[in-house]
């Protein structure tokens, strides 16, 4: 039995949902260790010894090659498009995704920064 188009429609609509609400708990979560945890190493017997705070922001990198589908896709199946207040919607769906990108961008730039600091300015 093959499915309606609204009936899957909903069904991407609700998955899509899903997906994104956890992810939102996710970031603000992360969010929440990167800026009130601790700086102490988790594990200082470990090889690379890295506080909360850091664990933090690259678990927010890794989290943009999830994040920013799943905004994309909230954005594409709720009824966005007609709202009202189409700016605000469109900035509150791709915040989690936008603070993600923002970490991942810090961390690429603070990986080149330290290249470039130890290549060439040593």
């Amino acid at each position: 039995m093959a499915m309606s188009e609204t009936a899957m429609r909903k069904t991407a609509r609700m998955v899509s949902n899903i997906a994104y609400g956890i992810g939102v708990v996710i970031v603000i979560t992360l969010c929440g260790f990167f800026l009130f945890g601790s700086n102490q190493p988790v594990n200082p017997d470990a090889m690379i010894p890295i506080p909360l705070k850091e664990q933090a922001l690259i678990w927010l990198a890794f989290g943009t090659m999830l994040m920013l589908p799943a905004c994309m896709a909230v954005y594409k199946f709720n009824v966005t498009i007609n709202s009202p207040n189409r700016k605000l919607s469109f900035a509150l769906i791709f915040l989690p995704g936008f603070i993600c990108s923002a970490c991942a961008l810090y961390l690429a730039g603070r990986v080149i920064y330290e290249l470039i600091d130890y290549y060439l300015l040593r």
